[in-house]
């Protein structure tokens, strides 16, 4: 697996001059996602970044990384177990757009594979349980928002009975928008969290049944 902590640093330490590797945009912002009485629970590693800032669209970037080319994106945002998670055999963890801006387009980290409805990609993906940090872009400036559900599903991806999903939204900001055309961010929507002292932390450990992506 390669190591997440040099891709970032290396794409942080691009600059203005950018190179071969997009930037971050900053700080992470981790999706802290915990799951308590076969119920899912989403929440802000830090609230202050439930609102990020994308980097402006002027980057050329080599291979697959091309296709944020001339886009603003950010890639601050990233899924993160928060403590001990149990599932039942041949299940996993999923996450499914609800809605968004139309002008906001999601790519995998590494492979910056269209994913969650970009370019005609399944709306649903399957999460790993590792950090990971997928890549959000636009070609309009202005505020976007995106809204997801997080759930547990079998391994076609469809939500597993008597398990509840939570949620959550990712709120952008990209330069002004001249032309007025996105309207306001979003409210920061995030499901509830589990009493204090409900959750067993374990160090981010994920335990997962069989997995399989989607899309």
């Amino acid at each position: 697996m390669r190591n997440r902590s040099v891709c970032f640093a290396l794409a942080v330490l691009a600059g203005a001059a950018y190179g071969d590797i997009p930037q971050m945009g900053g700080s992470m912002s981790h999706l802290m996602v915990s799951i308590f009485n076969q119920q899912v629970f989403v929440t802000f590693e830090s609230p202050s970044l439930s609102t990020v800032e994308m980097v402006e669209g002027s980057g050329v970037f080599s291979g697959s990384a091309s296709v944020l080319d001339g886009l603003g994106h950010n890639s601050q945002f990233g899924w993160l177990a928060n403590g001990f998670i149990s599932l039942p055999p041949s299940s996993g963890v999923f996450v499914r757009t609800l809605g968004g801006s139309e002008h906001l387009s999601v790519y995998s980290e590494f492979g910056y594979d269209p994913i969650l409805g970009t370019d005609g990609s399944d709306s649903v993906w399957q999460w790993d349980g590792t950090m990971v940090h997928n890549w959000y872009a636009s070609d309009v400036k202005g505020p976007h928002s995106v809204r997801y559900e997080v759930f547990v599903g079998d391994q076609s991806g469809n939500p597993l009975d008597g398990w509840i999903g939570g949620g959550v939204e990712l709120n952008f900001t990209y330069g002004a928008d001249p032309n007025d055309r996105l309207g306001v961010l979003g409210d920061g929507f995030v499901s509830t969290v589990p009493a204090p002292g409900s959750l067993l932390v374990l160090s981010g450990v994920l335990v997962m049944g069989k997995r399989r992506r989607c899309g």
